[in-house]
């Protein structure tokens, strides 16, 4: 396979998955969740030109790479922004490249198309989450540096502009909204992804 797009997905553990939705629903339920919206990312980028690895240490988390056919980078630092940074070296034999978040419920195969059409003809491109964090970003230009959580998009930009780099920000809600809160699992309640009607139904 002629791989020219690489693509990181970050995945601490299962271990206490979607912790701040613990007064909503259980311990299985969370990682049942979780397991959906990592297979759902999977599925939304998988295709022929495309390479995609968990950054993850964990032991269940490289197993779940074997059954569903992905790729598992692991890193020698410590820290999710050490490690994005330490995986990201790999693109230099890639044309564009995206570090995805697994907790985004609305990627599909149609929004993650168009969106590594628009990583494939510029620099950076760039999602910003409710808390400013950064779900995703992208492009076909390298930079060290990664910063994630909580206003992690603003310290980007930052480095962006110190770098000289051009970005785009993607301002469709399918590629920032994430299932962080009680909140955010009310909303996605309310306005189920067909994935999710699947296996609940």
């Amino acid at each position: 396979m002629n791989s020219n797009i690489l693509i990181g997905i970050p995945i601490k553990s299962l271990e206490n998955p979607m912790s701040r939705l613990s007064k909503s629903i259980s311990l299985a339920e969370r990682k049942e969740l979780q397991l959906n919206l990592i297979k759902n990312t999977v599925n939304s980028f998988k295709n022929e030109f495309v390479q995609i690895y968990f950054i993850s240490k964990d032991l269940e988390i490289k197993e779940l790479a074997k059954q569903i056919g992905v790729s598992t980078f692991n890193s020698k630092s410590n820290g999710l922004s050490n490690e994005v940074t330490e995986f990201i070296e790999l693109s230099n034999s890639f044309s564009s490249w995206a570090i995805c978040h697994a907790d985004l419920p609305y990627l599909n195969k149609y929004n993650i198309s168009v969106y590594l059409q628009e990583i494939a003809i510029n620099e950076i491109v760039i999602s910003k989450s409710s808390d400013n964090g950064t779900p995703l970003v992208g492009g076909c230009a390298f930079f060290e540096n990664f910063r994630y959580g909580e206003n992690s998009f603003k310290k980007h930009v930052v480095e962006f502009e110190k770098l000289n780099l051009s970005y785009k920000q993607v301002f469709n809600k399918e590629l920032y909204f994430e299932l962080d809160n009680e909140n955010d699992y009310l909303e996605f309640l309310k306005n189920k992804p067909r994935w999710y009607k699947k296996i609940s139904d």
